[in-house]
């Protein structure tokens, strides 16, 4: 080949190299966010989310929504994160145990006052950017964190005291401060998955199950539980959580949009959930379910069975980053009760 040739050969693959850069810059990239439930308060933050990224990267990034676990089940997701196969999913922090037992913190009982008290806390700046950094050597980035709902029970009998608690089998999560939440009431917690609750509770498995009454509502507990209390003594958060693979991918521009975006619109989210509640209420009632509150005496009795539990569990816990993160926590909820 002469030097012509071989100087046109060396442009043409310059060239090349150049349009594919070009091709790769301008093309538009996938976003897919995953979640476990639908038309609720989640759903609503992941569509918003999509909308405000499109329009903020001008198309650039073109987000899709899977409600239902439609990605696969939770572990699956979870997993997709990490390796780079899913791009965002959004969830209760409590989920990504496996990936950090710190994740937990998030759900002590008894510590907060309200729904929008929960929401302060958990976004303190002393306490968020500890708890969002709990994915990162596993690969997962952390934003937005909000507040979804309070804790309910929905039960096949009754529950309108303290003492209806005493020997009834409630759905818990499988950690150690779920069991202990309704021990101290006199129930036995049984973790099982969220998905078989509700044949688990058409078995006699269980008598029902301490969760949101929003995610249960939606999840069709009033067709075999016409029982709701509603305590709020603790309040479950949710996160957005993020692949590290694929955001590293982006470019720094397109990286801080997601991030920002999603930590923006977490007070819009938990303000959302927080309205969202009354709508659900009336739905529980209108499916024929008798919907009770503790009295005032029993509601203080009951969040003095909850309060100790934090410091009973995380104080001494043998993982490092809860015994780090709890008394953080603790003091936050201290400055950010406004009461």
């Amino acid at each position: 080949m002469n030097f012509k040739l071989k100087k046109y050969a060396a442009a043409s693959i310059v060239a090349a190299a150049s349009l594919g850069v070009a091709s790769m810059a301008s093309a538009q990239i996938d976003m897919k966010i995953g979640y476990p439930t639908t038309a609720d308060p989640q759903h609503d933050y992941a569509v918003k989310f999509v909308a405000e990224v499109n329009k903020r990267t001008n198309g650039k990034i073109k987000g899709r929504v899977f409600p239902t676990s439609q990605l696969g089940k939770i572990p699956r997701q979870i997993e997709g994160i990490q390796l780079g196969s899913q791009e965002g999913f959004f969830a209760p922090p409590g989920f990504l145990q496996g990936v950090n037992k710190a994740f937990q913190v998030a759900d002590v009982p008894g510590l907060f006052a309200d729904h929008q008290h929960a929401h302060r806390s958990l976004n303190d700046p002393s306490f968020k950017p500890l708890f969002t950094a709990l994915g990162e050597n596993k690969g997962i980035t952390i934003s937005g964190v909000w507040i979804y709902d309070g804790a309910s029970y929905m039960a096949t009998k009754p529950i309108g005291k303290i003492a209806d608690f005493r020997g009834l089998k409630i759905r818990v999560l499988a950690t150690e401060i779920e069991r202990l939440s309704v021990a101290t009431l006199g129930a036995t917690g049984v973790p099982i998955p969220f998905t078989e609750v509700v044949p688990s509770i058409q078995r006699k498995v269980v008598d029902g199950a301490r969760t949101s009454l929003v995610v249960a509502g939606k999840a069709k507990f009033p067709t075999v539980t016409n029982n709701l209390t509603i305590t709020n003594g603790y309040y479950i958060p949710c996160i957005s959580a993020f692949s590290k693979v694929w955001l590293s991918k982006l470019s720094k521009e397109h990286r801080a949009i997601v991030l920002d975006t999603a930590d923006e619109l977490s007070d819009w989210a938990s303000a959302r959930s927080e309205s969202f509640v009354s709508k659900m209420i009336a739905e529980w009632k209108k499916s024929g379910a008798k919907v009770a509150y503790f009295s005032d005496a029993e509601q203080k009795d009951y969040m003095s069975r909850l309060k100790p539990l934090g410091d009973k569990v995380f104080s001494n816990h043998k993982n490092a980053d809860i015994r780090r993160l709890y008394p953080i926590l603790k003091a936050a909820a201290v400055r950010q009760d406004v009461r």
